[in-house]
């Protein structure tokens, strides 16, 4: 294993960006004193006879978060981002108040946070097709302002932004900053498997997964290649359903796109009974698209056809939790998720925030002004795991 570190003692806190000086002189927030070590997991020399020279190929970063009080907590918990944006999203919130990493480090866990392979700083040197990560006005539509555009019924909800979520304001500046591009491709999902696999092989205890949007597809992936590694995975509107891809409910539209043809990714997972080939996965779809006040409101989902169901053999060995929030685009479509993990026997506890009484948040809820109220969810969750 091939591990390049150093070590510093810090206290978490945020990187100041021109925009926000003034916010953060009014909102000073006490935080947690952390042990900081950094590494790449993962990677293997590649030695090109052409040009008669060497790389690195496949590391991918990873920063280890170990809280000064004390770890009181057998099981890590280890952070995967999103699209578009870095291993950032867990440190400090675009108000610049503490983040999900300062919360579970307060509760004596201890935490790793990872850049997905290819993103940030586990840029590769074997690039795949990179796409912009996101526009000002995708960003605003998909992320901190949904209620302004009002393509998709549970978009006038939105409420847990801080600020107006609209370019310009400290917060969205400080957020759209820390945006960058992205790639959705075979290469990438099984390098990010692999190292995520790497990285878990050195733990000394199987890992917490905590994983946000497309990072939910990381988790499933992770799982499925070193399931007795993974004691929990929690996935905060993962990535998109099973044979499709429905991020056009952003936008209003009244169809689903067809998609990831092994059901949880573009690359094989492991299926029982075995399968060959994706074509061995029988499809059907299973109710209707539905609409209230005249917007998209919920997607059909496709599931396995009855009689040729096939079990996750990997995946269902981990507990997931699944969260949805009241006015991100996934709820339109993560309740397919679920039933699609369900039907493959895994086991998920699926909690729908406005049923907790938690109200208002988009799909970066981790950034919101009531995060901490989903991270307690979260943290209630995992105490009662055996």
């Amino acid at each position: 294993m091939l591990l390049l570190t150093f070590v510093a003692f810090v206290l978490l806190s945020f990187e100041l960006h021109p925009t926000l000086v003034q916010a953060f002189q009014s909102r000073k927030t006490a935080d947690t004193t952390y042990r900081r070590h950094v590494f790449w997991a993962g990677g293997q020399y590649s030695y090109n006879a052409t040009t008669n020279s060497t790389l690195l190929l496949n590391q991918q970063y990873v920063e280890e978060l170990t809280p000064l009080s004390g770890v009181k907590h057998i099981n890590p918990i280890v952070f995967i981002h999103g699209g578009a944006i870095s291993g950032t999203q867990w440190l400090n919130k675009p108000d610049g108040d503490p983040g999900w990493a300062s919360y579970f480090l307060k509760l004596g866990y201890l935490v790793y946070i990872i850049d997905i392979w290819s993103v940030g700083r586990s840029s590769a040197e074997q690039l795949p097709p990179l796409f912009p990560g996101s526009t000002v006005e995708s960003a605003q539509l998909g992320f901190t302002a949904p209620e302004l555009y009002n393509k998709y019924y549970q978009a006038r909800f939105h409420t847990q932004w801080p600020g107006n979520g609209t370019r310009g304001d400290p917060s969205f500046d400080a957020f759209y900053s820390a945006l960058m591009p992205l790639n959705f491709s075979p290469l990438q999902e099984n390098t990010t498997r692999a190292s995520t696999c790497a990285l878990l092989s050195q733990l000394s205890a199987p890992a917490i997964l905590i994983s946000h949007s497309i990072g939910g597809s990381v988790g499933f992936l992770t799982t499925d290649g070193c399931p007795s590694r993974v004691k929990a995975h929690v996935a905060v509107e993962a990535d998109q359903p099973a044979f499709a891809i429905d991020d056009g409910a952003t936008n209003g539209l009244n169809e689903t796109v067809p998609g990831r043809a092994y059901g949880i990714a573009d690359v094989p997972v492991a299926y029982d009974p075995p399968i060959g080939s994706a074509e061995d996965l029988k499809t059907v779809v299973v109710g209707e698209t539905e609409y209230t006040d005249g917007l998209i409101s919920r997607y059909p989902c496709t599931l396995q056809r009855n009689g040729t169901v096939r079990a996750l053999a990997n995946i269902r060995q981990a507990p997931i939790l699944f969260l949805t929030g009241e006015a991100s685009v996934h709820a339109v479509f993560d309740h397919c998720s679920v039933e699609y993990l369900r039907q493959a026997e895994v086991r998920v506890t699926y909690v729908i925030l406005k049923e907790m009484g938690i109200r208002g948040n988009g799909h970066f809820d981790m950034l919101e002004k009531n995060s901490d109220d989903i991270a307690g969810v979260i943290a209630e969750y995992l105490a009662g795991l055996k």
